[in-house]
């Protein structure tokens, strides 16, 4: 049985009336080990007023009650109580970067804060430094008293940081990215924290054992490319986004989004054991139809288009003793990378179009109606896909879609994709979610894994949607999607958003546009909610908005 959100829009901030709970639905505890699906509905809300940032990575603290928001707009990570999920308050706030600035010489000049995460006795914090190609830090809290304990310091932007379940290790992303003529390598910090965090140690994983791998890497699927003239060298151009411990606490898979791959981190030894690159997603098969153009109404066809998954947010989950990676294929590309199709060659020779059903020619194929008004990866097509006539495959930018991956001994194997199921629902269900058609899409962009009763849910973000999908991924080859939540006034756009923050930031009020662009995801079980049922506590990023949904179990779907 599908269940939808009933709602497209919520505009009032606080305790949301739920739809009537259907029959067989448990609502303790989580819902014991006959749980045939769940139901999420948002119960409470909060609004920082931040536009555009004011809602980003959250993590809750289940001894206090406390959810730690990052607002990247506002510099701090907010602490809110969840004691009545019902009524987010504030609690409490950490000015990240003024306290690394003016108690720690781990940086000289501190940024924004970007990823936050915790657990029983501990609060970490990625801050990068000013400017962001400088090594940057992460500050460590107590999550009770809410005071600074200690700082270290990582390489250059460090994004996601990740407390391991033993919490014996602490491992951020260091993104690296590229500032002017500045192209700083990208690393794992990992950070041992066994004895206490005032005695932290950091150890850094780095690339360069990959330099001279390269045309390797790009076998497999990885996407190597730099700005200048001088060829890609992987240390250099490899960017970790997103880090996430598997359940044994001993290893760390990292999403390496700009270059479609995913890195295996040793974390006792800190070192990168591997690097897998995705592949390609083929968009001209059956269930992986797209909408690809913007001068005509929706529609979905298959069209001879590869699409890297370049995953941003991951997780990691274990099944019959193997390990699973679910990826959300958000996409990414920097500025020098993208084209619109239709102003490349394409050679003929490279496409096979006589049972395409919508062209005859690649000169069709660049009509406004079909493909012409896409945005590509030009730098893709000219790594992999460069003929004598042209390209000759298009490169899409993301897959529109989240992705499951079995660990294998020898790389990672495709074990499901969402397909097009994404896309379509909006298309059908909220119209106005339905857009970025020639770009990526949805922009699939947050995924959390939560365990109710005795199955493994997936909560998925779609940022440009702004809408949380539920899949029951219990069994990782065949996941069954459940539900689409939407709390989103489409017809307040980003740009409405940020005209008014610049006209006056003082009375914009983003939280008017609903909850925009989901950023983080965070599951709370039933045995640390603060209530009888699992909690999923949502960071908006464009609105500045905080979602608390319940997941309420249901036992009997008949």
């Amino acid at each position: 049985m599908v269940l939808e959100n009933q709602f497209s829009r919520r505009g009032v901030v606080g305790m949301i009336v739920a739809a009537a709970i259907p029959s067989g639905v448990v609502a303790q505890f989580g819902g014991g080990n006959d749980v045939e699906t769940v139901r999420l509905n948002r119960i409470g809300r909060y609004a920082t007023g931040e536009a555009l940032g004011g809602a980003e990575i959250v993590a809750f603290h289940a001894p206090r009650n406390r959810l730690f928001v990052v607002n990247s707009g506002a510099g701090q990570v907010e602490v809110l109580d969840l004691t009545e999920p019902s009524s987010p308050t504030q609690a409490g706030v950490l000015n990240a970067s003024d306290l690394v600035g003016a108690e720690s010489d781990v940086v000289s000049s501190v940024g924004g804060t970007n990823s936050v995460d915790i657990d029983d006795t501990l609060v970490a914090a990625a801050i990068e430094a000013e400017p962001a190609t400088a090594d940057g830090a992460v500050a460590f809290y107590d999550p009770s008293t809410l005071e600074f304990v200690n700082a270290v310091s990582v390489g250059p932007l460090p994004d996601k940081v990740t407390i391991g379940p033993d919490g014996n290790y602490v491992v951020v992303a260091n993104e690296g990215e590229p500032s002017g003529s500045t192209d700083p390598a990208g690393s794992v910090s990992v950070i041992d924290v066994s004895s206490s965090a005032r005695d932290a140690s950091v150890e850094t994983a780095t690339f360069t054992d990959f330099d001279g791998q390269e045309a390797a890497l790009r076998e497999e699927g990885v996407h190597l490319v730099s700005s200048g003239a001088g060829e890609a060298v992987a240390s250099t151009v490899i960017e970790p986004e997103y880090v996430t411990v598997a359940p044994g606490g001993e290893r760390a898979f990292v999403s390496i989004q700009e270059n479609n791959a995913i890195a295996t981190i040793d974390l006792t030894s800190a070192t990168v054991e591997r690097i897998d690159g995705l592949g390609f997603k083929h968009f001209s098969l059956p269930g992986n139809e797209l909408d690809t153009s913007d001068v005509d109404g929706s529609s979905f066809q298959n069209w001879p288009i590869h699409g890297m998954y370049q995953p941003d947010a991951i997780d990691t989950y274990e099944v019959g003793g193997d390990t699973f990676v679910v990826t959300a294929n958000e996409g990414d590309a920097k500025d020098f990378e993208v084209s619109v199709l239709k102003n490349l060659e394409l050679d003929p020779a490279g496409f096979d179009l006589s049972e395409n059903a919508y062209v005859d020619s690649v000169e069709e194929l660049k009509s406004p109606e079909n493909l012409g008004n896409m945005e590509v990866n030009e730098a893709a097509m000219a790594e992999f896909a460069n003929g004598e006539n042209g390209y000759t495959d298009i490169y899409a930018i993301g897959g529109r879609s989240f992705s499951v991956w079995q660990v294998e001994d020898d790389g990672l194997r495709l074990a499901f994709d969402s397909g097009s199921r994404f896309e379509r629902t909006f298309a059908e269900r909220y119209p106005g979610g339905h857009v970025n058609v020639v770009e990526s899409g949805p922009e699939t962009e947050s995924v959390e894994l939560g365990v109710v009763g005795d199955r493994t849910f997936a909560f998925v973000g779609q940022e440009k949607g702004s809408g949380i999908a539920t899949y029951d991924v219990t069994s990782p080859e065949n996941p069954e999607y459940v539900q689409m939540n939407v709390n989103r006034d489409y017809s307040v756009s980003e740009d409405d958003l940020a005209a008014a923050a610049e006209a006056n930031p003082r009375s914009d009020e983003p939280a008017r546009a609903g909850d925009f662009a989901p950023e983080g995801v965070y599951f709370v079980p039933a045995s640390e909610s603060p209530i009888r049922n699992p909690l999923v506590c949502v960071g908006f990023e464009t609105s500045g908005t905080v979602g608390v949904f319940e997941v309420t179990p249901v036992t009997d779907t008949s």
